[in-house]
């Protein structure tokens, strides 16, 4: 009897958790994906990933021509496991010849790993040839020797440079003609090294997880205080709870420092760690007290979200697997904005004493996350911005799940949402190639500000949760108040398609608030008041067509439009999910509407709008295809198709979104490579602090001047002043005139080895010049042939040269 008693319990247990259609559901699903899966398999889809690894594209010299008995031998050792291609530039010597070249590569060994020969008659001068061969999974460290030759009627040659730069290896030509040939190598990421180069990282688990404490705290301790308020959904789902607990954390910090810099405080690592400690404290005290304990409703959904952010954390890590630096010009100035305020433990008032700039026109929220963890003692600035933006670009489907959560109570629509949010959208990875730091905290936080709004706007709750809605607009003011405008037309628009005006005592209450928060500083931002922003060029304001064509973002912006039509009848008969996505899709269209037809309007133009719309993109995509889920679950067995077609769907993005995830970086904005760090570290250690050193620069953006490499990082890293700091050199009328006026007297510069030249920087005040990496208009071969300078620092294509202190004392 106690047996039937427990079998008939299991069947009615399994029949509540596991009702059966939802068996037909899954082995659909299965079907579908591992069908995909076989199919990619068979056709090789998606492509390998394939990136640089050894660059020297230096030139200056043609080889001589090359011979038909012997090879000339060019060395190198590859820094990858995986080396799959050899690229060379062709130099035509003379016109005519018919004959052959030859390439052969060998290995540390002696073992032939790759040899071809091509006839010369169709190639071009500065054409590239590429020698391609099976990948080498041992490569990394190994030297491996490129012979090159030739038949005797053949007219081409290959390009090099006059100075070894690769410190892995040499050419051997007659004479020293070149001491380097110009050749790129580059590898196939392979999965046991990709595994390798994440569990290599994991040195920086100590201070990751002092970054989450550290954004998390505030928002866990207020949530937990007006517990009896608002509970930010934790009664149903722990995961929003900690979602909005991160925004709330993320917008609450810039506020603290604020305020307490205007009145005198100054932090410093043990009263920074001391607040975290105590209010982790009182996290776990209120924790304890509560039944139930938010953030511990554990469902299925929340551990396939935990999976996804790993995920998306994971492949944001393997995209940045060669930097030591993050990328672009925004990357400096967030080390300089950093640096002032580990130094004076407060928001940045000026510049000094590393610019002479007298203000500080710039949103720093951002910043006080990445002070704050330099305070903790967390790792060096350069690997803390370069991860720390990684980790919150895979945070950002925490915030996009939770918000879809808040809005619809569907777990479908919020794992949807997260996910393309994670892996197959374009943006907000793309960020990493811009170093977009504080606009990717700014959209981090965007999601829940957009649904709680929605709820108050709505007024569905007696005890709408304004407050925070006033809390997380006034940190976003201050972490990015591009996108804080870009948010206030939603506010509009939820007001009056939500509630129909029935939140407008709760929205005005968040609206004093937020202001009485943030208002002082929006006031000092404002142009009148100081001129920050302006001076854009006639393309400011053209829309960013190559956004739309790269990946799949057409065929989202299709299914988009497909899931709107699909919510119109919903919408009116007043369905909330359908009212929202709409809302949605209004708030995006009439901002790049206003943008088109209004181009000179302050601060914002269509390019900064869109790179924002993922996030529109994905609540609408996930809150409809929600609804098409629970249509298709009431077809039960008959709506197995529908579940195939849907696992299908998901490999592809998958396989797509990982693909793409982890080769999203734009090689162009790569301008610091690790060769400098050892030579930024060196320059710290033995040049004088008062020392100005010249560095390679490039007209970046209107009449802004910003380093092309390495050289663009040793102010905030060092303190030494350069000919180019870091572009917030632009609030300063005087530094504008001097950083334009010597870069375009230098790009004019023909031949660095004259002694004029060297006489003309020690007249500018130059007393050394760093020549990194990636380079630019300073071409090392000829700073080592002038006489009146001294090359102090040689190392791997990075050069520092000292000038003659006789030049500066020349009449």
């Amino acid at each position: 009897m106690d047996n039937v008693t427990f079998s008939q319990r299991l069947r009615n247990l399994q029949s509540r958790h596991w009702p059966r259609p939802f068996w037909w559901q899954l082995v659909a699903f299965l079907v579908g994906l591992l069908l995909v899966l076989v199919a990619s398999g068979i056709r090789g889809w998606p492509a390998p990933i394939t990136a640089v690894d050894v660059e020297q594209t230096r030139i200056d010299v043609a080889l001589p021509p090359l011979p038909s008995d012997t090879s000339f031998v060019q060395t190198f050792r590859p820094a990858h496991d995986g080396l799959v291609e050899v690229e060379l530039l062709l130099a035509r010597l003379h016109e005519g010849g018919a004959g052959t070249l030859s390439l052969r590569l060998h290995d540390d060994r002696g073992n032939l790993v790759a040899a071809q020969t091509w006839p010369v008659a169709t190639f071009e001068h500065n054409q590239p040839l590429l020698l391609r061969f099976s990948p080498q999974p041992d490569s990394a460290g190994r030297t491996y020797a490129l012979s090159l030759s030739g038949s005797t009627d053949n007219a081409f040659s290959f390009w090099g440079y006059t100075l070894d730069v690769h410190d892995g290896g040499t050419l051997a030509v007659p004479d020293d003609t070149a001491r380097e040939l110009r050749f790129v190598t580059r590898y196939r990421l392979l999965a046991l090294p990709a595994l390798s180069h994440l569990a290599g990282l994991w040195p920086n688990g100590g201070w990751l997880l002092l970054a989450l404490l550290l954004m998390l705290m505030p928002g866990a301790l207020l949530l937990l205080l007006a517990a009896s308020h608002w509970d930010g959904g934790s009664r149903r789902d722990g995961a929003t709870w900690w979602g909005v607990a991160l925004a709330l954390g993320l917008a609450v910090w810039p506020l603290l420092w604020y305020w307490l810099t205007l009145v005198g405080v100054r932090w410093r690592g043990w009263s920074l760690a001391a607040t975290l400690i105590i209010g982790w404290l009182a996290v776990i005290a209120l924790w304890l007290r509560r039944r139930p304990r938010p953030g511990l409703k554990i469902a299925p959904a929340h551990l396939l979200l935990l999976v996804l952010l790993l995920l998306a954390f994971a492949v944001r890590l393997l995209a940045v697997r060669d930097l030591l630096f993050p990328a672009w010009v925004d990357s400096t100035r967030h080390a300089l904005i950093t640096r002032i305020m580990v130094d004076e433990g407060q928001i940045v008032r000026d510049y000094r004493p590393f610019l002479p700039v007298d203000r500080f026109p710039y949103h720093f929220g951002f910043h006080t996350l990445s002070a704050g963890l330099l305070l903790l003692g967390a790792t060096t600035l350069p690997n803390l911005l370069l991860i720390l933006g990684q980790l919150l670009n895979a945070l950002v489907p925490l915030t996009v799940y939770a918000a879809a959560w808040l809005v619809t109570r569907r777990r479908v629509a919020a794992l949807i949402s997260a996910f393309l949010v994670a892996l197959p959208f374009f943006f907000p990875a793309y960020y990493v190639s811009w170093g977009r730091l504080t606009q990717l905290a700014g959209v981090l936080l965007l999601p829940i500000l957009l649904a709680l709004t929605w709820l108050v706007a709505a007024a569905r709750s007696p005890r709408p949760p304004w407050w925070l809605v006033a809390l997380l607009a006034a940190g976003l003011a201050l972490i990015h108040v591009r996108v804080f405008l870009i948010y206030l037309p939603f506010a509009a628009i939820a007001w009056l398609v939500a509630g129909r005006g029935r939140g407008t005592r709760a929205l005005a209450a968040a609206t004093v608030l937020a202001l009485l928060l943030a208002g002082p500083r929006l006031w000092e931002l404002l142009p009148a008041g100081t001129g920050a922003f302006g001076g854009a060029d006639t393309t400011y304001n053209d829309f960013p067509f190559g956004y739309v064509t790269v990946g799949w973002e057409r065929e989202f912006l299709v299914a988009a439009g497909i899931a709107l039509l699909i919510a119109v009848r919903p919408a009116l008969r007043a369905r909330p999910w359908a009212l929202f996505a709409l809302a949605l899709a209004g708030w995006s269209g009439s901002l790049l509407l206003l943008l088109y037809y209004s181009p000179n309007i302050w601060l914002i133009n269509l390019n900064s709008v869109y790179i924002v719309f993922f996030l529109p993109l994905a609540l609408i995509l996930g809150v409809v295809a929600a609804v098409l889920e629970a249509w298709w679950r009431r077809l039960g067995i008959r709506g197995a198709l529908a579940y195939a077609f849907t696992g299908a769907l998901f490999a592809l993005l998958l396989l797509h979104g990982v693909r793409q995830q982890i080769d999203i970086l734009n090689p162009a904005t790569r301008l610091a490579r690790p060769a400098d760090l050892p030579a930024i570290s060196w320059v710290d250690q033995n040049l004088p602090p008062d020392a100005l050193i010249a560095v390679n620069s490039w007209q970046w953006l209107g009449a802004t001047w910003a380093g092309s490499d390495g050289g663009a990082w040793l102010l905030p890293l060092t303190g030494r002043q350069t000919t180019t700091p870091p572009a917030d050199y632009i609030y300063s009328g005087e530094l504008v005139h001097e950083v334009a006026a010597f870069n375009e007297a230098a790009q004019a510069v023909e031949d660095w080895s004259d002694p004029a030249a060297a006489l003309w920087l020690a007249d500018e005040g130059v007393t050394h010049i760093f020549v990194g990496a990636r380079g630019g208009f300073f071409d090392p071969a000829d700073l080592m042939d002038n006489p009146s300078l001294q090359a102090v620092y040689n190392r791997d294509g990075v050069f520092v040269f000292a000038l003659d202190n006789s030049l500066s004392d020349s009449p």
